[in-house]
């Protein structure tokens, strides 16, 4: 088998983390329009598993000399129930399988390997689960009735301004996720201020979960399509970036809170917006570090070392 070309092996990495980005916004919808429970818990856990592949890939990418993707490959948004959902999961991991098959037989870089061989033990596991899942939710339980029960009150429609905050929290915080991920990839030279970018796109990631719960549980479609995100190689202007973000979404926020009637809404958006603050001072006090450790010829790492 002829070697595989440094261009080609990013390209292979780099068509692998787009399909994973694809698997996390897929398995979310599918967890947030089932509502609260214990399978949309383990859906949304696989999702948590498929940003980490997404992680990994786009860490050896910048390793490798390459630029990381933010890129989503194809979502299957078709089916109109949860078994459908379900066996949609499972082939877009029958289609993953099929991939990271292929590339652990060609790899040749042992730890590069190693970690495409996890990936692909985790896809060959989420695939079970899919499939497992379908048949629980086609086959009812023991004493459960084998005729569709009647069907339920329509949820009341959302007031504009509910609305409004919610579709626009969900594209923004889907942003958010993209922009810090893409971020601690490229400055992960910069152990802490990586670190904390990656723990602060979890927590976007989170707030783009509450927002698109309360969303679905209204019956309506999640606008999974995120704003503008800011790319960019410098490290400083990265931070700075970040920071800008955040200074708006909280600003945004401050001005949806006034509007917003439905108290468990209200309460949501101003638990969210605290938290865009913290980030906002967290990103600003991480931009000043990264000042002092240029200044005085240090990294970030030794500077966390210096206050331990």
């Amino acid at each position: 088998m002829a070697k595989i070309s440094n261009a080609e092996l990013i390209e292979m990495l780099a068509a692998a983390a787009r399909d994973e980005h694809a698997a996390i916004i897929q398995y979310l919808r599918h967890a947030y329009l089932m509502g609260e429970g214990e399978l949309a818990c383990e859906i949304e856990a696989t999702a948590r598993d498929e940003m980490r592949h997404f992680w990994m890939l786009s860490r050896w990418i910048v390793r490798l000399g390459g630029e990381p993707t933010i890129a989503r490959g194809f979502t299957d948004f078709a089916g109109a129930a949860p078994t459908d959902w379900m066996l949609r999961d499972a082939a877009a991991e029958e289609r993953a399988i099929a991939m990271y098959s292929d590339y652990v037989a060609r790899v040749e870089d042992e730890a590069l390997r190693s970690d495409l061989e996890r990936i692909l033990a985790d896809e060959e596991r989420h695939h079970g689960e899919f499939v497992h899942f379908a048949d629980k939710l086609s086959t009812p339980a023991p004493g459960e009735p084998v005729a569709p029960a009647a069907p339920a009150e329509p949820p009341a429609a959302l007031a504009a301004p509910e609305a409004e905050a919610l579709a626009w929290g969900i594209q923004h915080e889907y942003a958010a996720l993209l922009q810090y991920l893409d971020h601690s990839f490229r400055i992960m030279k910069d152990e802490e201020v990586s670190r904390q970018l990656e723990l602060q796109a979890v927590n976007e990631m989170q707030h783009m979960g509450w927002l698109s719960e309360e969303l679905a549980a209204a019956s309506s479609e999640l606008p999974l399509e995120p704003h503008p995100v800011t790319l960019t190689p410098d490290p400083r202007a990265m931070l700075q970036a970040d920071i800008a973000l955040e200074h708006s979404t909280a600003a945004q926020y401050a001005r949806y809170l006034p509007k917003l009637t439905d108290p468990g809404i209200k309460t949501l958006v101003g638990q969210i917006h605290d938290h865009e603050v913290y980030h906002e001072d967290l990103f600003t006090r991480l931009l000043k570090r990264m000042g002092t450790a240029a200044a005085a010829g240090w990294t970030i790492g030794s500077l966390k070392k210096e206050e331990e």
